[in-house]
């Protein structure tokens, strides 16, 4: 391949990237904004691409579109929280600097995770992201005696449920987008897997890592 051929290979695999990445930003927007009915017509404008690129990225219609908008947010976030409760060992631990942080970033950032809220519990089910990080936790931390001996699932699904309700309150109040609040529930949450309260009490006291940036890079979801 000559090198001009191989700058014109490159161009397109970068135009080709770009277009695919701002369908999934539209993707992210319509379904913060609860519009997972729009029309591909409606998304391909709001991405500012030709209506006939669409299926060259997404065969599968819209349905393909906005599973991948979202599976791109649960994989990033599953990423990010394994980097920053890597050097923990306790359960109970892990999971309150977990819960507290992603309160934060939502605060900080509520458009990166409120796109997740158009699914609701349904993510709690997807085998990506959410899931897969909370029933490692929640599964060792049965294990050890550190949280309530009960199937990881049920674990998941209460404290699945306050997670998800927490985000729609931070996007939705910035009056009580609050670390204090954030740190209230996140101490209700351990005591509800079983953590002694005055123990949920002092572990989210403890210092946290910086929240990072979170900022779309070419579209794409990037914590750094």
């Amino acid at each position: 391949m000559t090198s001009s051929s191989s700058r014109a290979a490159d161009g397109q695999s970068r135009r080709k990237m770009r277009t695919r990445a701002a369908l999934l930003g539209a993707a992210r927007a319509l379904l913060a904004e609860g519009r997972e009915g729009a029309s591909i017509e409606e998304i391909t404008k709001r991405a500012g691409v030709g209506f006939g690129s669409f299926f060259n990225h997404f065969p599968g219609g819209k349905e393909e579109l906005f599973d991948e908008a979202v599976f791109e947010i649960l994989d990033g976030y599953a990423a990010w929280i394994r980097s920053v409760t890597g050097d923990l060992d306790d359960p109970a631990e892990v999971f309150a600097r977990s819960f507290r942080l992603t309160g934060r970033l939502v605060a900080a950032q509520p458009d990166l995770l409120a796109p997740l809220l158009a699914r609701g519990s349904e993510l709690l089910l997807l085998e990506r992201g959410l899931r897969e990080v909370a029933m490692e936790d929640l599964t060792r931390g049965v294990a050890t005696g550190r949280f309530v001996a009960l199937p990881a699932e049920v674990h998941l699904m209460s404290v699945g449920g306050v997670l998800l309700g927490l985000v729609q309150l931070l996007t939705s109040s910035g009056s009580l987008a609050t670390d204090e609040v954030i740190d209230a529930i996140s101490a209700g949450v351990l005591r509800l897997l079983g953590v002694a309260a005055g123990e949920a009490g002092e572990l989210v006291t403890r210092g946290l890592p910086e929240l990072p940036s979170a900022l779309m890079t070419d579209g794409q979801v990037s914590y750094s």
